[in-house]
This record gives structure tokens, sequence and C-alpha cells, in this order.
């Protein structure tokens, strides 16, 4: 009986893990997807978007921070490096050259909308009332964001 209820356990981990992981990728590939958009956004709003973006990729690499803790509480070590985030952004989530800031504004929005309903599902797999409360954090910061650049 003891061995099962260890394995159950271990299960739980390794599930929890993952969504903590995959999140993790996903407010890291959001925060280089903002930094891009930053530096290349161009319009009458570019200066003002790009003041929005050093805000909110702060806040997303944050998130992603407290993701790693997690991941490090459980005794996984997270992984955040560049061959693991290039397989995650699709080439077409940001076209090349010089982005219009009203297009730039739905790309981010499109992004962010993306990520939250990832968030929103993993939150629904957690057990963990921490990590829920981290994921509902995350949904609540995504939404709130995501309206600023729909209005």
């Amino acid at each position: 009986m003891e061995g099962r209820l260890v394995d159950a356990e271990d299960s739980m981990r390794d599930v929890t893990a993952d969504e903590l992981q995959e999140e993790l990728r996903d407010l890291l590939c959001l925060a280089v997807v903002g930094d891009h958009v930053r530096w290349v956004a161009t319009g009458e709003e570019a200066a003002e978007l790009a003041e929005w973006l050093v805000d909110a990729t702060a806040r997303w690499r944050s998130w992603a921070d407290e993701m790693a803790k997690h991941l490090v509480a459980l005794g996984v070590a997270p992984d955040g490096r560049v061959r693991s985030l290039a397989k995650d952004i699709p080439l077409n989530w940001v076209p090349d050259g010089w982005l219009p800031v009203d297009e730039a504004r739905r790309l981010l929005a499109d992004r962010l909308r993306a990520v939250a309903g990832s968030a929103n599902y993993r939150r629904s797999q957690a057990s963990d009332p921490d990590i829920v409360r981290m994921f509902d954090a995350v949904c609540s910061g995504l939404e709130a964001q995501t309206r600023a650049q729909t209005t």
C-alpha cells in the first residue's frame, strides 16, 4: 500500500512540475516577444507602448521566477535555457521588420490571451493551494494586461 501512495505522490509531483515548467516557458517566451515588440514598434504611441512593455516584461519575468522557485521546491530543475524557449516560440509570433503600434497591440493581446488561457487551464489542474494562488495571480494579471492593450 505504501508503494502505491509514494507512486501517486510522485505522479502528482511530476504533473505539477510539468505544468509549472510549461508556464515558466510561456512567461519567458512572452517576455522575449515583449522585448522584441518594444524594439520594433513604430508610430505615434510607440513610446507609450515601449514604456508599458518595460513594466510588463518585468512582471512576466517575476512570475517566471515564482514558477522556478516552486519547481526547485519540488526538487525539479527549472528549464529556461534558450534552446528550450526557441522551440516554444513559433516563428509567426512576431513578423519581421518594423511593427505599427496598432498591430503590435493586437499581437500582444493575442499572445496575452493565449498565455492566460494556458495558465487558467494549468490552474485548474493544480491541487496545491499555493500553486493555485500563484496561477490565480498570473491569470488575473495577464487578463488585466490584455484589457490594457485592447482598450
